[in-house]
């Protein structure tokens, strides 16, 4: 099987790694709006570090690996946009439904593009410039300003998709050379670390007594739960070891604007995963947009291509 996988071109690899990688995040992050109700986005994110930073001590311990990073600053600053990504993802998930979360986060081809085109000088063409607008479009409906619900907390997935696109860019040119677990690792530490500050910021001021219009999940203090909290950020934790190991490698095996098309796989194991277990559903102004922002990231991924091809 791994003979038959390997005779795969690299792109093709890291596009299977992903659609795999999403069969097991779409379930998995479905688990969240469950937790938030006996815990906060903190203490969340700070037990499912322990417990993955944990596994990933034994499996370095029974393998006897060593963890050797190529460079530091590399691997710290895609630990911070990760971190800073996957903050805004899983806040979000508390109020919003996960394919409308996950429209915001996959804005992130657009930013890869604008990216691209400022910080590397990459040029581009009118396909390019048509797929900004479009998915520009597709966002403006999934937020859909004008109801009388919105709230620019909506915003939010889109500004983690910025973070996404960041980070999935640094993985593939800045940390292509570093050992897997040892990014895993790092990016736990990292939004551990995180966790581990906003559950002592919530403990020491009584957050809650301000009248602040946002989330419980953002502002709720310790709470040592019940068994089935603690059943559950366990699953989550160990299918999001799995999930983000997938997404690692395949984001280091090739370009990143070569991998956008098989990001939006996402959008069907979650969007069946919040239908089948949370009773989600999209309107219909909401699919109009999804598709938007999907033909965006396509326009995108084909126009990388055929330059990349030319040059």
């Amino acid at each position: 099987m791994k003979n038959f996988f390997l005779k795969f071109p690299p792109e093709i690899q890291g596009g299977l790694l992903i659609i795999l990688a999403f069969v097991i995040i779409g379930p998995n992050d479905i688990l969240v709006p469950l937790i938030s109700k006996e815990s906060s986005l903190w203490q969340f994110h700070l037990c499912r570090s322990i417990i993955v930073i944990c596994l990933i001590s034994l499996v370095l311990l029974i393998t006897r690996r060593k963890l050797i990073i190529v460079n530091w600053s590399a691997v710290i600053i895609r630990s911070f946009l990760y971190t800073a990504s996957m903050l805004i993802y899983f806040g979000c998930l508390s109020f919003l439904s996960i394919a409308v979360v996950g429209a915001g986060m996959f804005t992130s081809p657009i930013f890869v593009l604008l990216i691209s085109y400022f910080l590397y000088n990459e040029v581009i063409g009118f396909r390019r410039i048509l797929a900004v607008i479009i998915g520009s479009i597709g966002v403006w409906f999934i937020l859909d300003p004008f109801n009388e619900q919105f709230s620019f907390l909506n915003f939010l997935p889109v500004f983690g998709g910025a973070f996404l696109a960041m980070g999935n860019m640094a993985t593939w040119r800045l940390c292509s050379k570093e050992n897997l677990l040892t990014l895993n690792l790092m990016f736990f530490l990292a939004i551990g670390l995180c966790g581990l500050l906003g559950t002592l910021a919530i403990s020491a001021y009584d957050i809650q007594s301000f009248d602040l219009s946002i989330p419980s999940f953002f502002t709720s203090e310790w709470t040592f739960g019940s068994k089935l909290l603690w059943t559950l950020i366990f699953l989550q934790s160990i299918g999001s070891l799995i999930g983000i190991g997938l997404l690692t490698k395949a984001y280091q095996m090739a370009d990143t604007s070569y991998l956008n098309v098989f990001e939006y796989s996402f959008f069907i194991f979650a969007g069946f995963s919040g239908w089948f277990i949370l009773g989600q559903t999209i309107s219909l102004y909401e699919s109009f947009g999804i598709i938007l922002i999907i033909v965006a990231g396509i326009i995108v991924t084909i126009a990388s291509r055929r330059l990349q091809f030319k040059n």
